[in-house]
């Protein structure tokens, strides 16, 4: 018997975390003891679907008991994008607000109270603008998050000049940002030139990537 070739009967687990989340081994965000110096942020975030940003007023906020610094899209030194496969999403609004709850500053606090305090002082001045919920209706509008993307594999024209037959169509397809209900979190830890993420995500790739 070729045992590489013959699949195995026997249960077996894939999930490698599976023994230590069942005998409560695991290590949560919430585990990690709290370092001297720890701060927190917390998003002040766009109340409308669709919307201009006119103004922003920090000032309040900024000077709020407690707070470090109130950040907004332009503090960010790198690219303000944090899209997976396609950077489709921004980190923090910039000219438009282009979904209900879209982080638009940030405020930084020695707590998580005065963090949360400081983003409620956070004024905003957003003019509304007609919400775009069909994919095809911002195709025509000339409002698509991002831009087309075309996949090719080998010569295509040079195929088609072999075919006898071209038959040509259109498919639609669902799929769709997950609307994920799992608490995430991070807390990052400078140490000796760099920064160590602990993360509570699946992607810690794309997590190191953005940082």
């Amino acid at each position: 018997m070729n045992k590489k070739a013959t699949p195995t009967t026997r249960p077996f687990s894939g999930n490698l975390d599976a023994a230590s989340h069942t005998r409560g081994q695991s290590l949560y965000l919430d585990d990690i003891p709290e370092y001297a110096g720890t701060l927190y942020a917390r998003a002040f975030s766009s109340p409308v679907a669709h919307g201009r940003i006119r103004s922003l007023d920090c000032e309040a906020a900024a000077r709020a008991e407690g707070v470090v610094r109130i950040f907004t899209w332009r503090d960010i030194p790198g690219e303000n994008q944090v899209g997976n496969i396609v950077p489709d999403e921004p980190l923090l609004a910039e000219e438009e607000a282009h979904y209900i709850g879209q982080p638009i500053a940030l405020a930084v606090a020695e707590t998580a109270e005065a963090a949360e305090a400081a983003a409620r002082q956070i004024r905003a001045d957003i003019e509304e603008l007609p919400a775009v919920t069909d994919a095809r209706e911002a195709f025509r509008r000339g409002q698509l998050l991002a831009g087309s993307r075309r996949f090719e594999m080998g010569d295509v024209e040079a195929a088609f000049a072999q075919c006898k037959y071209i038959f040509e169509g259109t498919a639609h397809t669902g799929g769709q940002e997950h609307v994920y209900l799992e608490p995430q979190g991070a807390y990052a830890l400078p140490r000796e030139g760099k920064v160590f993420i602990h993360s509570s995500t699946q992607g810690p790739t794309q997590v190191q990537r953005a940082a």
